[in-house]
């Protein structure tokens, strides 16, 4: 049976515009490894098995929606963007009978690992906090909201940079700005949190503040690798975390037994599917919902999308392989174009 505390409900904040990404597209459909990068985000959520999962959309709320939704998230009109904590606000009357535990999460912040979140869930639940909140220690923490502690290394305030003194900018723990938060106590905080900032904005991190002031429990994790908790602003940042991502897939694959033989060139997508004892060889691309059986040879310069090939293919070099299967111990002669 699910306790009060035990309870478990995740909203992810996907309403921005991002403007900085000078695009058509909203920021979190913005593809990562084959996927839009709030997908990467609903499949975390999803792992933690929550008794609710809302997002909060907002601009292009209809496209976002086709992405959240089948994916079984409730979601919630943001119409202005007026801050984190007005996001999260939004969704205050679908979890007005729900009594447990909020975890807050980010569309555009796709890197963020599984043992990490249950971390800071498991974290939460032990110390039976009111707030607990997922840090990092970064060289260069421009941008990023500061961890302010006490004399006693108590979290006392997360201060924005822009609101920030010269001294409290030398900090460099952050705030992720993901949150394991009591749900009667956001709900009723955020009713007390104004937007006497630079910005004009309600920041969800000034409930951390209401809690302090309240004598609540603060408790904190500190990500171990401070890229999981990397956002995505720019084209750039997008690119960046692309790079992250992929060597961490042919990682995983190499641990499972799979040869890569030159990672830097290899580009694997999130949903492949490769198994035992398959050499994939340098500049080879491997895309979208294809899975490849054991014993296989691929590559180089291969490109296979959508595709399933059997247990002991061989696909040699320069060929394109896109919406077929081929069966188990075939060769595919180099130069070959094959689609369904």
């Amino acid at each position: 049976m699910t306790t009060a505390h035990n309870a478990l409900a995740v909203i992810i904040i996907g309403a921005g515009k991002g403007t900085r990404m000078k695009s058509s597209l909203p920021k979190v459909l913005h593809p990562l490894a084959g996927r839009p990068l709030i997908a990467h985000v609903l499949d975390l959520a999803l792992s933690l098995t929550p008794q609710r999962l809302i997002t909060v959309v907002g601009h292009q709320a209809d496209a976002v929606r086709a992405v959240c939704e089948p994916r079984g998230a409730t979601c919630v009109l943001q119409e202005l963007q007026l801050g984190t904590g007005h996001a999260v606000a939004q969704a205050e009357a679908h979890l007005a009978d729900f009594q447990g535990n909020i975890l807050v999460l980010y569309g555009d912040v796709p890197l963020l690992q599984s043992h990490t979140v249950r971390a800071l869930w498991h974290e939460h639940q032990r110390q039976q906090a009111t707030v607990t909140v997922l840090t990092a220690c970064l060289e260069n923490p421009m941008g990023y909201g500061r961890i302010i502690r006490d004399t006693q290394g108590r979290m006392v305030r997360i201060v924005e940079e822009r609101d920030a003194t010269e001294a409290q900018r030398a900090v460099h723990e952050i705030n992720s700005g993901i949150y394991c938060l009591d749900a009667a106590f956001l709900f009723s905080a955020l009713h007390q949190v104004g937007q006497n900032n630079a910005q004009g904005e309600q920041y969800l991190t000034d409930v951390v503040a209401v809690a302090v002031a309240q004598h609540a429990t603060v408790a904190h994790v500190t990500a171990a690798d401070a890229h999981e908790i990397v956002g995505v602003n720019t084209r750039a940042d997008l690119a960046h975390l692309e790079t992250i991502l992929r060597r961490r897939i042919c990682a995983t694959l190499m641990l499972d037994g799979v040869s890569i033989i030159d990672p830097a060139s290899t580009v694997i997508d999130a949903e492949v599917q490769i198994d035992r004892d398959t050499v994939i060889a340098p500049q080879t691309h491997i895309l979208g919902r294809t899975h490849i059986g054991s014993h296989c040879q691929v590559g180089p310069q291969v490109v296979i999308e959508n595709c399933t090939l059997g247990d002991g293919v061989r696909v040699e070099p320069f060929c394109v392989l896109k919406d077929t299967t081929v069966p188990a111990h075939r060769t595919i002669p180099s130069f070959s174009h094959l689609t369904s």
